[in-house]
Parts: structure tokens; sequence; C-alpha cells
């Protein structure tokens, strides 16, 4: 399952106790561009260290809104997912998810960027060899990838970017995917790098890119740091949210596009 500014009074990092909190509710749903069905995920929160009390909603009620005059309530699938029914997703345009739950109201919105395309994808043999994180497998060869594509000017972007090799997520790296604003690259044509990445001749690389929403960009980028932040001697932390009333997990936007390469014979 979809399967994060200006900081607001419901966009922040929540600190909290991992073992002992109380059960909260925890949303995980996305919008991308086109037809749905769009899903939304709902379970409540648990133990940390355990997994316990994670458990599926299945007794809330909600629809989803758009800046566009769009209003599409959401259909109890059972086991916590609710889908859309008629909603139908436009970039440039904000969504809002409207959830009740327990006699609380929660909301959450993000807004659908433009369609982003990559313009190509090129690799060549990494001269510094494996000068990433250790995988589980040693290569002979490392590649370095690079995705390019360009930067829409004069608006703050944000982009989600993760490779798979025939299928499969990287090894031994720190994510399964990167996050990127255009801070510093407002408007250019950006070569977005993956380096010392183990494959072997014959391999299938897929790099995609997605346009994602700011809510979409915050939730991710510090579920990033959670992850690696998160073992013996760091405090983990929930990632920033965009949902109301104390909830966890996020609602999002983005878009999608990926291109493939195979690689060849040295």
């Amino acid at each position: 399952m979809v399967a994060a500014l200006l900081l607001t009074s419901c966009e922040k990092v929540i600190d909290i106790n991992l073992n002992e909190s109380e059960p909260r509710l925890v949303v995980e749903g996305a919008i991308t561009m086109g037809t749905g069905p769009f899903f939304v995920q709902l379970t409540t929160s648990g133990d940390f260290f355990t997994g316990e009390g994670i458990v599926p909603v299945s007794n809330a009620t909600g629809y989803i809104s758009s800046s566009q005059g769009q209003l599409d309530s959401l259909v109890n699938m059972g086991n916590g997912i609710y889908r859309t029914t008629m909603l139908t997703a436009v970039p440039n345009s904000l969504y809002t998810l409207h959830l009740t739950y327990n006699n609380k109201n929660y909301t959450a919105s993000d807004s659908l960027p433009a369609m982003v395309f990559i313009d190509s994808v090129n690799y060549a043999v990494s001269e510094f060899g494996n000068s990433g994180p250790p995988g589980e497998i040693e290569y002979d060869t490392y590649y370095d990838f690079h995705c390019y594509f360009n930067d829409s000017p004069n608006r703050k972007n944000y982009y989600m970017l993760n490779m798979t090799i025939n299928g499969e997520p990287l090894e031994g790296r720190r994510g399964k995917y990167s996050m990127l604003s255009d801070e510093f690259s407002d408007g250019h044509h950006i070569a977005y790098p993956f380096f010392a990445v183990g494959a072997y001749p014959n391999d299938t690389v897929t790099i995609t890119l997605s346009a994602v929403g700011k809510a979409t960009y915050d939730y991710f980028r510090t579920l990033n740091d959670a992850i690696s932040q998160g073992g013996m001697g760091s405090t983990p932390y929930n990632p920033i949210t965009n949902v109301s009333n104390n909830a966890l997990g996020y609602f999002g936007t983005f878009t999608l596009d990926s291109k493939t390469i195979i690689i060849r014979e040295k």
C-alpha cells in the first residue's frame, strides 16, 4: 500500500513514547494523475518494538474533495482499506481527505503537481568501485547511473526517485527511495545520480521519477531519516504528518514516470 514547506500546526514531527503510547489513527493514502480508484488504508498504531495493537480500522467513514469541486465518498472494502468510486485527479489541484473515526474528525491535504518526464537515463562503470554502503552481495563491477529531467522554473518542486534491478529494490542502501527538492536547482536540467550500484551484465535497471506534493515529500524524507537513525543509540521518531487531530501517516499526491536500461557487457 502506498505506499513524506511550510510547517503548520498539522504538519510536524511528533515525538512520542514509542513503547507505551496510546493507539492512534494511522493513515496511508495517495492520489495520482488520472481516474481511480484511489485507496486509503487505515490502521491503529501499536507497540513500536512488538507490533502489538496494529489493527485495521473498519468502522471509519470519509470522502475526498478537490479544489476543482469534486467530492467522492470512500467505500469500505474491509480490512482497513477504503477506495474512491469516481474521482479523477488532475494536476495543480488540491485534494483533501476527510475522515470520521471514533467520533473524531480528521483531514489531510496535498496538491497534485504537474507531470514530470524523464528525458533519459545512462550508466558507466564506477571509477571508485563500491563507495556506498555494503550490500549482501559483492559484485565484480559497480556502476554509476544518472537520471535526467527538467525542473519547472519559478515554483517549488519535489521529487521521489528510486531504482530497481530486475524488479528488485537496491540491496544494502540506506533507503529504497531518494527525496529531492529544487531549492538549489530551480528551472535547471537535473542529472540525478545513483552511485556505486552493484549489478551484472544483462541486468534490467528501472529508474522511477515521481513529482510529489509537499506533504508527501516531507513524510517520506523524514521517514527515511527515522529509519536510518532508529538503531541503537538513536531515538526513533514519527515522520512529519499532514493528518490533523494527532493522527499519524500521510495522505499525499504523486505523478509517475520511469525508464528502463539494460546493462551491456563491458
